[in-house]
């Protein structure tokens, strides 16, 4: 009996013992878990700043850049003598899709998230005078400044390579010039538009 009870003395001990420990540990942890949770958040800002980081590199490096549009443009102006430019319209519209963050559901289940896109939609428009004879003429068509033009930009390596097409959106009936009472133009505009990309 009396080892029954220095047994069970040695167990309280060694239990009390135990619970000090453990209390100990835990006064630590809570002086601890305010320095642990900030750390963990920085962590997480310091992730999201870096995604942002490298999305931001990514939308530079591929960035669209006029430079080369209107280089091959002043290149396509050169093989048509009977049209003149009267306005360059540009337009750059980016959509953007905001980010889905993953998710958990009330039973556990979780759903990934989607990252965030651009659309991007390029184009350009040419306002121009056609001056060219047959320009009254539908026959002669071929001939015809405004679709000299379209067929030079539709025909440009840089155009077609990047799948850019003109397409005729107004024409405007012939007209005498005021300036040359023996001259007639017509009024145009042509569009263009570069595929859309999505990042």
């Amino acid at each position: 009996m009396g080892a029954l009870v220095a047994w069970s003395g040695y167990l309280q001990v060694k239990l009390m013992a135990a619970t000090s420990e453990a209390s100990r540990y835990e006064s630590e942890w809570k002086k601890l878990e305010s320095d642990y949770k900030k750390v963990t958040a920085n962590r997480e800002t310091t992730a999201e700043v870096e995604r942002k980081w490298a999305a931001l590199q990514t939308l530079a490096t591929n960035r669209f850049l006029w430079a080369n549009p209107l280089n091959a443009l002043q290149f396509v102006m050169l093989t048509v003598d009977e049209v003149q430019i009267t306005a360059l319209k540009t337009s750059q519209t980016y959509t953007i899709t905001e980010p889905v963050k993953p998710s958990t559901n009330a039973v556990g289940v979780v759903s990934r998230g989607k990252p965030g896109t651009s659309r991007e939609k390029v184009s350009f428009t040419l306002d121009g005078r056609d001056t060219s004879k047959e320009a009254k003429d539908p026959s002669k068509r071929s001939t015809d400044g405004v679709f000299k033009l379209q067929e030079a930009i539709n025909n440009n390596p840089y155009f077609k390579t990047n799948q850019v097409k003109a397409q005729l959106i107004t024409r405007s009936p012939d007209q005498v010039d005021p300036n040359n009472p023996t001259r007639r133009f017509s009024t145009f505009t042509l569009g263009c538009e570069f595929p859309e990309v999505t990042r």
